[in-house]
């Protein structure tokens, strides 16, 4: 309540949607078994600790998690408003990342060395929500920039990067392996060994996972999410669905009948009308 009396409600949840990496600022409500696609970095809002749960006898606790594509972990963020944000799959952005964790085990990383920059930064996109071009400037200002830290000095592999491309551009084609190798003068085996190197999954579940981004971003833009699935390369709901549920460790219903409402933001030409929320 405010001193007038008037009820506070807090912001709905943000999904920001981008083509090199995504965010979601709000409340997870449950614990989520992941297998992720994409290299994540979670921060608690609120301070309150996340725990992560892998093959260790305990589980990691700290209110900044990173972890690598391809992880399987179950992940406790309680009650608090989080920041889940998916790396590029390139992984320059998990490399700098992890210079600027406290500690490490294996290849998770616990706890920034700066969070009340990252929290203050999260924060603010979540009581703003500026347009997508605008928070993707901040997003990405801070996760380059350490600010006095390490630099990363990682390169991608410019094959990988060209793969990547080409199944980002050829969605409903469905581009075979051995087609994917053709364009880029290589076997398959040192393709398919190549890109998990580089990516840290199989070029099957990037696939899928971009997949799922499309479904979103068609989602955004105003389509249902049964269509958006379909025109996204799923052959039909119950494929999304599984799909969903596999890599993201929830159901599609989890953040989409959330009660505080989730503002869906399509990337780039963001206009009012094209802001979905609650999808």
């Amino acid at each position: 309540m405010t001193a007038s009396g008037e009820t506070t409600s807090s912001p709905p949840s943000l999904l920001y949607l981008w083509d090199k990496r995504t965010l979601y600022i709000g409340p997870l409500f449950e614990p989520i078994v992941v297998n992720h696609a994409a290299s994540t970095l979670v921060i608690s809002l609120s301070g309150d600790p996340i725990k992560l749960y892998t093959d260790t006898a305990q589980p990691l606790e700290s209110q900044s998690i990173l972890f690598p594509a391809g992880s399987s972990v179950s992940v406790d963020t309680g009650s608090a408003v989080v920041v889940n944000c998916h790396l590029d799959v390139l992984g320059y952005d998990y490399d700098q990342i992890l210079l600027q964790m406290q500690q490490r085990f294996g290849d998770v990383g616990l706890g920034l060395r700066s969070p009340g920059r990252f929290v203050d930064t999260f924060q603010a996109l979540l009581n703003l929500a500026p347009p997508s071009c605008e928070a993707y400037g901040i997003v990405d200002e801070l996760l380059t920039n350490p600010h006095g830290g390490k630099l990363s000095t990682f390169v991608a592999d410019p094959r990988i990067a060209r793969v990547v491309d080409l199944i980002k551009q050829s969605i409903h084609q469905n581009l075979s392996v051995e087609a994917l190798a053709s364009e880029v003068n290589l076997s398959v085996p040192r393709l398919v060994q190549l890109f998990k190197q580089q990516t840290g999954i199989p070029i099957r579940r990037y696939r899928l996972w971009h997949r799922l981004y499309v479904t979103a971003v068609k989602v955004g833009e105003g389509e249902s999410l049964t269509a958006a699935a379909i025109n996204a390369g799923f052959s039909d709901s119950s494929h999304f669905t599984h799909t969903f549920r596999t890599i993201l460790g929830m159901k599609p219903s989890l953040l989409l009948g959330q009660p505080n409402r989730m503002r869906v933001i399509p990337p780039e030409s963001l206009r009012d009308d094209l802001v979905r929320e609650n999808y």
